[in-house]
């Protein structure tokens, strides 16, 4: 009796998984383990999962489920992950705080800013699941679903050694995509195909002997062909080969498409087709429309498709129960099947299934175009499996400085200010090490700039005014309370991105043992005033997004003494959510610099919790890297 355990058991793969494995020929019992750690969802589909049996007269299979997958785990043949860790809570951080620096996603949870990001929550859990597999069903077969795949399979077969395959729908539904355009029975198109998951290309296609790749290449020519698959018709135009995945997600694997306002005009569509944000707009009403439906079949008000589909899983467990031989394509380590592809990494290839489990096969060499455009991924990936595994943040921010589209976009400094923005958005949900920055470098002697402010005094959220209009107010009158902030970026999303048009005023004090000439460098996403004693020492009515380091350097003196620093900001209808802030020492003699720069000859902030110092120049500054308290601090 075969047990085969599903992970993440709450969610809608549950039904028509589990109805494909029940339409396996001559699998006539066995166990059903069901793990999710939501139990109310879980219990849903318990209760329909008891229905499938009784319609599908299956008396002899049993349900073993529970919230706790150490109970489950033991026994287990086959291991099916479909789990998803904090999407719902996390989805629009992926989607809306990369916009903001011109980062336009349609999915975003395989590669880019969005994929790095759903790893760092999803693959350290995971390899704890996979630890507890060791331990409890050392002889298990382990498919994974939980994207980002070519992550999360990388970071698996690095850390155990039991069997292991990445499974995705888009080979064989983008070949069936392949017959329709060409018109032949997808039972007798014959096709080669390898590469990376969501960029595995077609490089052989063959009817009835006849090769259909130049059918294929006169067929993208078609206008209804280019308007069903706007980007993969300019690939095989360009690059002379049709590749996986929808339009929306290969544009984000590349920099070609989504760097621009014309270009996304041009080549993307609505929907799947590379719509913006869709991803983020769409799934968390899916979810909740899925879920009313599993319930509805679970209470016997819907029909329950009882047919068995065209998921990998149950041709797996049929080929490895009863020596029937199956092909699909799986993610696997690269073990010489691409010879042009890292050999550290992982391919999506054909692989033999039998008894004996799973055999990859030998593929070839990819055409150079392709291959190169796999590996400018695949270093995204192994940088972020590697930081993952070794606890390495500085590896997960280049994981997403090396990304083809971010790369497009934004210069280093401004991926590392947005996955700074990333890691302190989603703190909650993602490891400690990289939650909190790395302490910073030690100080050069002569540096001249300051640390950023990150305990400011902050008006409450006031109704919108034209900043044009907007006087000096005084501390008394904006009732200003202190706060703290645990990244350089004093960022109010929570509150502004609600608020809409809005104003916030943030004030610090900063003291100066003699006369200084100063310069504030100041970063923002919205227009914005500062005042400096009360005095206006600058406006920029059209401020936008993205908030870089030192996009304004505003020069003014001081005198001996302590000084107020007020900037208010405009919140652009709920798209600017703060500021960054920090000040130079300017125009000082050359015989001071020469003797060596004092602490004494530089502004301090006055009201930091904690002695920061001067920022390094050639380190810190250039890095945007500070220290942080423990997350577990009250504001």
């Amino acid at each position: 009796m075969k047990k085969i355990t599903l992970l993440g058991a709450g969610s809608g793969f549950t039904q028509p998984l589990f109805t494909d494995i029940l339409n396996i020929e001559g699998l006539d019992e066995g166990v059903i383990g069901l793990v999710d750690i939501d139990e109310a969802r879980l219990a849903v589909n318990v209760k329909l999962m008891r229905r499938v049996l009784d319609l599908m007269g299956k008396s002899k299979w049993r349900i073993d489920a529970s919230s706790d997958r150490r109970k489950v785990l033991p026994g287990t043949d086959y291991l099916i992950s479909t789990i998803e860790v904090s999407g719902v809570a996390c989805v629009r951080f992926d989607n809306d705080i990369p916009m903001k620096y011109g980062i336009d996603q349609c999915i975003g949870d395989t590669i880019g800013p969005g994929g790095v990001m759903k790893a760092l929550r999803t693959l350290p859990p995971f390899l704890g699941i996979l630890a507890d597999a060791k331990r409890l069903c050392p002889g298990a077969l382990i498919l994974n679903y939980t994207n980002p795949m070519s992550i999360m399979t990388l970071g698996a077969v690095s850390f155990t050694d039991q069997p292991f395959v990445g499974l995705c729908h888009s080979v064989q539904g983008n070949s069936r995509e392949i017959a329709g355009i060409l018109g032949v029975p997808y039972d007798e198109l014959d096709w080669q195909c390898g590469g990376i998951n969501h960029m595995a290309w077609f490089t052989k296609l063959g009817w009835k002997g006849v090769d259909m790749l130049p059918q294929l290449r006169a067929a993208a020519e078609n206008p209804a062909v280019i308007e069903d698959f706007p980007i993969r018709t300019d690939l095989i135009r360009n690059l002379g080969f049709f590749s996986t995945e929808s339009c929306g997600h290969f544009s984000e694997y590349v920099p070609y498409y989504r760097k621009r306002k014309d270009l996304l005009k041009l080549h993307c569509r609505p929907g799947y087709k590379g719509g913006t944000s869709f991803y983020a707009d769409h799934w968390p009403t899916w979810r909740k429309d899925l879920d009313k439906r599993r319930q509805e079949m679970a209470d016997g008000k819907r029909p329950i498709p009882l047919a068995r589909g065209h998921e990998y899983a149950s041709d797996i467990i049929e080929a490895h129960v009863f020596d029937r031989k199956k092909v699909v394509y799986a993610s696997v380590r690269n073990t010489g099947l691409i010879p042009n592809l890292p050999q550290t990494g992982v391919v999506e290839v054909a692989t033999l299934v039998d008894r004996r489990g799973f055999m990859p096969t030998f593929f070839g060499n990819l055409p150079e175009q392709c291959a190169a455009l796999c590996r400018s991924n695949m270093a995204v990936f192994d940088l972020c499996a590697k930081g993952i595994l070794g606890r390495d943040r500085e590896a997960v921010i280049h994981a997403m400085m090396m990304d083809p589209l971010s790369a497009a976009v934004c210069s280093l400094t401004e991926i590392r200010a947005m996955a700074e923005e990333l890691f302190a958005a989603e703190r909650r949900f993602i490891p400690d090490w990289c939650a909190k920055p790395k302490k910073p470098a030690t100080v050069v002697a002569g540096s001249l700039m300051s640390a950023f402010v990150r305990s400011p005094a902050v008006s409450r959220i006031l109704p919108h005014r034209n900043l044009a209009e907007v006087s000096y107010p005084s501390g008394s009158e904006l009732k200003l309370r202190k706060r703290s902030f645990q990244e350089s970026f004093m960022n109010m999303h929570d509150e502004l991105g609600k608020a809409g048009s809005a104003l916030v005023y943030f004030s610090c004090r900063i003291k100066c043992s003699g006369k200084m000439e100063l310069e504030a460098r100041l970063g923002y996403d919205g227009p914005v005033k500062m005042w400096v004693d009360g005095r206006e020492v600058f406006h920029d009515p059209k401020g936008t997004n993205p908030a870089g380091t030192d996009k304004a350097k505003i020069p003014f003196k001081v005198s001996k003494g302590t000084h107020e620093i007020l900037v208010a900001l405009d919140s652009n209808g709920g798209n600017a959510w703060g500021i960054r802030l920090r000040f130079l020492r300017i125009n000082m003699k050359p015989g001071s610099k020469a003797k060596g720069i004092k602490t004494s000859q530089l502004p301090v902030i006055v009201g930091e919790r904690r002695d920061q110092g001067v920022a390094a120049v050639s380190s810190m500054s250039a890095r945007n890297v500070e220290t942080r308290k423990s997350r577990g601090r009250k504001r």
